[in-house]
């Protein structure tokens, strides 16, 4: 009779680093009385909003190259004239 195999609980890892935000007194004494269980939820909520806006001005990036292309290929800009323009150097 065989052994069934047990499966071992996945763990995840968490890479976690320190950062330092400058707030205003009323909010760093509020911070500082905190029970450690909020400030796990809040830490959370700033590093979500972080990511959430950084990925913005990702997205407003190539939403500013997309533009750019469109009016490159609007004024007679195709991959080939570009290709082109670039042998030609």
């Amino acid at each position: 009779m065989h052994k069934a195999a047990r499966k071992s609980p996945r763990l995840k890892i968490k890479v976690m680093d320190r950062i330092v935000l400058e707030v205003d007194d009323i909010a760093a004494r509020k911070w500082q009385t905190a029970p450690a269980s909020k400030k796990a939820k809040l830490a959370e909520s700033i590093a979500h909003l972080i990511n959430s806006s950084l990925k913005k001005n990702d997205d407003d990036f190539w939403d500013f190259v997309d533009r750019i292309n469109q009016k490159a290929a609007d004024n007679g800009l195709t991959e080939d004239k570009l290709e082109q323009l670039l042998n030609e150097g």
